[in-house]
């Protein structure tokens, strides 16, 4: 069973790449490009692991933040952005003080490498649970 990753991203070549690097993680992967989109996604299907870009059109990430804190949103999640290092920290203090599991943050040029191997390492830990669950343990 493939692991579900949502990637919230506006920028088309950026999803390409992520689905890409995703795939390679052993994720599949469903994007969308709003804040209102994952909203609607998000109430519906289940993810094992969210990306998010913090700039969103004239909206910003951290509504995606308080959105996934509301529906108490346990899985990982990364931001990606180009926003300065200090701007990214502080996102990942806001999603922490939401009881969400945030990950440290990947800056813009991505580095894909430790992208995947984040990526990777998400799924083989989601698997194990999945398989500690089947258990009954």
């Amino acid at each position: 069973m493939r692991n579900e990753l949502l990637v919230i991203e506006d920028a088309d070549v950026h999803l390409s790449i992520l689905r890409k690097i995703a795939a390679q993680a052993g994720f599949n992967t469903t994007g969308v490009s709003s804040v209102d989109a994952a909203s609607i996604i998000l109430q519906k299907r289940h993810f094992d692991c969210v990306t998010l870009d913090l700039s969103l059109g004239e909206r910003s990430g951290t509504e995606v933040l308080e959105r996934l804190a509301e529906l108490k949103f346990r899985a990982p999640v990364l931001i990606i952005s180009a926003s300065e290092e200090d701007a990214l920290y502080a996102l990942v203090r806001i999603g922490n003080f939401l009881d969400l599991n945030v990950y440290p943050p990947f800056a813009k040029p991505i580095n894909l490498t430790l992208l995947r191997e984040t990526l990777k390492q998400i799924a083989q830990d989601t698997d194990r649970q999945r398989l500690v669950r089947a258990a009954g343990w």
